[in-house]
């Protein structure tokens, strides 16, 4: 029988999925959170492997929506309860998810530890063989001074104090490689003047060390040997180490902020990273439509330095790398829009590709230089080649403005749609359509009002104006004057 239960969360939001982790010391209540996934399609390709017991899964997602997600597990997986997390309150959606096959459902708004504690609970009785337990009282008394509030302090056998991590999610073939580490770690601290404790905390092992003083300067020495041994095996490990504090209460503030285990490789090429205590800022929300607009009229190069600079603040930043690829992918498809072009369209696989699979966020930083770079040469060579149809649109208004036309037969005569054709012309023209015909009519009018071969009204027809008191009201709005005062003053 099985005695911890395995946890899945399943959400296209990076911070909802961090703040579900962190909300809840899940070991404690008999959990495990095995694993991750931003949309259903990544989810199923991790199920096999992770095997999870429950789902907690978000319902409005990418690529495969929660909906279509339920329905799949219940059939490939029926024995794996999924519990629907939404911030819709809507009858609809509670109940298809629920006859998808998940078996409750619980609005974000609500959501509380104990909510959930008490959901799981209610679900995990329905798992035959799975009796979870706590074993909070099998945590040594240390390390729960340093996990939780309201422990009271310990004695330590020195005074001061370092932390270091290291992330067993970075390693590959995780179950080999994670006990080749564990017996260097051991080998390490045996051959250290120290107290440590050692445990596991959000995917990283965990290495408290309490020395004294005098040793300082020895044990980092010795840490950063450690560090180059492992590096020589795990290629892609990345360890951080805290400065030198003389207070446990500096480490348990560590614990008490996600900072420190959430520092990547992706933004440090060195194997070791010493932490200082920071203030990490946030920064500020993409201004979407802004950079839609830009996209929209074909302002490639500003939409470029827009995005590019939104992109190196949130490097700057380091937002987690998740997130950042995942934000400039949408970006990405965004600045390439709807245009239908093979050329583009491989620019958008390989390019998605090599952003996908980026390492450090210098090269990530070259490779989205790059995609922008050849977007934006086939864009403007597009914008260049409408431009030249726009030129043959114009001759052909002026060519023929004493017919009856319409947007949408120009649309229909050029191949354009209809939408794209009216907001690039005004665009183009600085006018709408019906605003540069007229203008066009009232010149043309202008010419012939100087000849007295033509009545007013037969002038309002020859340029196109079936009605003569709409043509005067159109041309004192244009001229300023009416038709027949204007022939009056420029005979």
């Amino acid at each position: 029988m099985n005695n911890t239960c395995k946890i899945m969360i399943v959400d296209d939001e990076f911070i909802m999925r961090q703040g579900i982790k962190f909300m809840i010391n899940w070991q404690e209540n008999g959990y495990n959170v095995v694993g991750e996934a931003s949309n259903g399609k990544e989810a199923l390709s991790l199920i096999p492997t992770l095997q999870p017991d429950i789902i907690l899964c978000d319902i409005a997602m990418p690529i495969i929506n929660g909906l279509d997600f339920i329905k799949i597990i219940s059939y490939q997986y029926p024995y794996i309860k999924i519990i629907v997390l939404s911030g819709y309150d809507n009858f609809d959606y509670v109940r298809n998810s629920l006859l998808s096959g998940a078996v409750d459902y619980i609005l974000k708004p609500t959501l509380t530890p104990d909510y959930i504690l008490n959901i799981l609970q209610r679900v995990v009785k329905t798992i035959p063989n799975l009796h979870i337990k706590q074993n909070i009282d099998k945590i040594n008394s240390i390390e729960k001074y340093f996990l939780y509030e309201n422990v009271g302090k310990p004695n330590f056998k020195y005074n001061h104090f370092r932390i270091l991590t290291l992330p067993v999610n970075d390693l590959n073939d995780k179950q080999n490689s994670y006990c080749l580490l564990k017996e260097k770690i051991i080998t390490f601290l045996d051959n250290i003047e120290c107290y440590y404790i050692n445990f596991n905390h959000n995917n990283r092992d965990c290495l408290i060390i309490n020395y004294d003083i005098e040793s300082n300067e020895k044990i980092f020495c010795q840490i950063n040997n450690f560090i180059e041994d492992i590096s020589q095996i795990y290629d892609n490990i990345f360890c951080v180490i805290s400065e030198d504090y003389n207070s446990p209460e500096n480490i348990k503030n560590i614990f008490k902020s996600n900072i420190f285990f959430n520092l990547e490789k992706f933004y440090f090429k060195e194997h070791l990273y010493l932490y200082k205590e920071l203030i990490k800022t946030n920064i500020q929300k993409f201004d979407y439509k802004k950079f839609s607009n830009l996209v929209n009229e074909k302002e490639y190069i500003k939409a470029k330095e827009f995005l590019l600079s939104y992109i190196i603040n949130s490097i700057n930043v380091q937002i987690p790398s998740e997130k950042l690829k995942s934000q400039t992918k949408n970006f990405l498809y965004n600045f390439i829009g709807e245009d239908d072009n093979n050329e583009i369209e491989q620019i958008y696989i390989s390019g998605f590709d090599k952003i996908e699979n980026t390492r450090y966020y210098d090269d990530f930083i070259k490779i989205v230089e790059d995609i922008l770079e050849k977007l934006e040469n086939i864009l403007l060579s597009n914008k260049n080649s409408t431009d030249e149809y726009m030129e043959k649109i114009l001759e052909y208004i002026k060519s023929n403005y004493k017919e009856e036309l319409s947007l949408q037969n120009i649309a229909e005569r050029f191949n354009f749609g209809y939408s794209y054709l009216s907001a690039y012309f005004s665009q183009y023209t600085n006018e709408c359509f019906t605003e540069y015909l007229n203008r066009i009519r009232i010149q043309k009018s202008c010419e012939l009002l100087k000849n007295y071969s033509y009545s007013i009204y037969e002038v309002s027809q020859l340029v196109g104006y079936s009605d003569h008191s709409y043509f005067c009201r159109v041309f004192k709005k244009f001229v300023g004057i009416t038709p027949s005062i204007y022939r009056k003053e420029n005979l």
